[in-house]
């Protein structure tokens, strides 16, 4: 009965050692962390020492762009995240994610997926709880009877990201006052705003008037823009001055740190792709036509008023980073094989959600599956060139990049697979060997009820093991028509003759008989005795 039941323990078990998930230990500090925008934090998270063959992260707010939302995707692999995260070197105890330039839609939690050298999956069931937080002024005002404003550098959460210090910024320039309040009178007209710096960066909140209805202001919609190179893009902005002041001149330009900085149209790098669409009446948006890749950097927008001291410049700017598309291979196996799954990357986070378009030798691919920016194929038989782009941009496609017939395995997945295959096989010859074992217990069950309960008229008799003295339950019966007592063995499954003959042994006292070859008519040495229950001169 032990046997029995432990064969298909034993196989349960192999099947859950193969495609089982792995018991891991995984601890992360800290679990929940506050964090500026456009600030970088790090994901750490550490575990038992095993054999690690990668380590990913992942988010399940991102689960929509995946191939299937049960089998979670690298976060690498996001287009939101493009440019924006890098691991550390893993180990087999830790692995360290960093996300940079942090936006708030980044908010959420974050978690850790582990698969070994023997390909044993671990989901983590420790999270990161990140929040990404914007600085902003909150403003209590006072009583009419005492004017007063008080004013507080806030976040949505309390950040972890220390040590920090506040800046404020009065009509854009800062004041020496490192607090996170500010309490003001009337006298103190203007418009205010706070910056929040820690080790990585230093964030300004948005502006607001205090004891005034216009202030002196810019507010950019994008502190960063991702543009395709080749492409046209926007850097949308307004802007306000108190009133009674009348604008001089208005301009873009890209050197903070100049005494005059310079109008960009007037830069040679810029003739003739640069407009100021904007009204220049509150609205300072600018287009930049045909980006190149030495556009990238950080572009600002001045206003002089008239009035002896009316200049102010929107500070910190606009940044432009400016990327092309690139296909990345990324390979896999699978239960059907070994598939291949196409990223069509870029160096920078592109807006507006994009659609990516994706082309095999130059021809639309419009059968094969794609998600987001990645694309998923058959390396057996999808060969060929592929390339991707952005709807609305697409002439402005990627380089090919060549997809050949499925990669070689890697010597230690061939072992590994062949180890699994001859431990299977060795099983599977264990269970028939088992099988084979208990039909013949059955069998030789059904020959000893037989053998117990003999009908005399069968002739039957047991033949003895020589070496063992033991039966060996063969069936006889008599020969008919024959002088010579010779009998022939049948076979018990099929009850038909083996044409087995005996003859008696002239010198036995107790009626012990050989079988003869009946081509030949010596004796085989088979040596029989009666049935139990029988006298020994049973047979006539």
């Amino acid at each position: 009965m032990g046997l029995n039941c432990g064969i298909p323990s034993l196989i349960i078990l192999l099947f859950i050692s193969v495609s089982g998930t792995l018991d891991v230990n995984v601890s992360c500090s800290p679990q929940t962390i506050c964090a500026l925008s456009e600030s970088e934090v790090d994901l750490k998270c550490s575990y038992s020492n095993i054999s690690i063959k990668t380590v990913f992260w992942f988010s399940f707010k991102e689960k929509a762009k995946w191939r299937n939302e049960e089998h979670p995707e690298d976060l690498a692999l996001d287009s939101d995240y493009a440019g924006r995260v890098y691991y550390s070197p893993t180990t087999n105890t830790s692995s360290t994610l960093t996300i940079r330039e942090l936006r708030t839609r980044d908010t959420g939690e974050y978690l850790l997926m582990i698969i070994t050298e023997k390909g044993e999956k671990h989901l983590s069931l420790t999270t990161v709880n990140l929040t990404v937080a914007d600085p902003q002024v909150k403003l209590n005002s006072g009583t009419f009877s005492q004017p007063k404003e008080t004013l507080t550098c806030i976040t949505s959460c309390n950040l972890t990201t220390g040590p920090l210090s506040y800046t404020w910024n009065k009509n854009g320039r800062n004041m020496k006052a490192n607090q996170t309040s500010l309490v003001l009178s009337s006298e103190d007209a203007g418009s205010y705003s706070c910056s929040v710096a820690s080790s990585y960066v230093e964030v300004h909140s948005n502006a607001v008037c205090v004891f005034d209805q216009d202030c002196w202001n810019v507010t950019y919609t994008d502190r960063r823009v991702c543009a395709l190179e080749g492409s046209s893009v926007d850097f949308p902005c307004t802007y306000s001055h108190p009133s009674g002041y009348s604008i001089n001149d208005a301009f873009w330009h890209s050197r903070w740190f100049v005494e005059e900085p310079m109008d960009l149209p007037q830069e040679r790098q810029f003739a003739g792709r640069v407009e100021f669409i904007g009204v220049k009446e509150r609205n300072c948006t600018l287009t930049m036509k045909d980006v190149k890749m030495n556009d990238s950097g950080e572009y600002y927008f001045q206003f002089i008023t008239k009035t002896k001291g009316g200049r102010f410049s929107g500070r910190p700017g606009v940044i432009l980073n400016v990327t092309g598309l690139q296909v990345k291979v990324i390979s896999s196996t699978a239960s059907d094989g070994t598939t291949v799954t196409l990223i069509c990357s870029s160096t920078c986070t592109l807006p507006n959600n994009p659609t990516y378009m994706w082309y095999k030798n130059r021809q639309l691919v419009t059968n094969k599956l794609s998600r987001n920016n990645k694309l998923y194929l058959k390396c057996s038989e999808d060969a060929g060139n592929y390339s991707c782009a952005v709807r609305g941009h697409e002439e402005l496609r990627s380089p090919d990049q060549t997809l050949s017939d499925c990669p070689e395995e890697s010597s230690g997945s061939k072992l590994v697979s062949v180890g699994v295959v001859v431990f299977l096989a060795l099983i599977l010859g264990i269970a028939a060997l088992w099988m084979y074992w208990v039909i013949r217990k059955k069998r030789g069950a059904e020959r000893n009820i037989d053998i117990q309960t003999p009908d005399p008229a069968d002739h039957t008799y047991t033949a003895l093991n020589p070496t063992t003295m033991t039966s060996d339950y063969d069936t006889l019966t008599h020969f008919t028509g024959s002088p010579s007592d010779t009998y022939t063995a049948l076979n018990s499954a099929t009850m038909c003759s083996d044409y087995a003959t005996l003859t008696n042994v002239t010198d036995s006292h107790s009626d012990i008989y050989t079988a003869l070859n009946p081509a030949t008519m010596s004796s085989d040495y088979d040596t029989l005795a009666p049935v139990r229950g029988f006298s020994s001169g049973s047979v006539p």
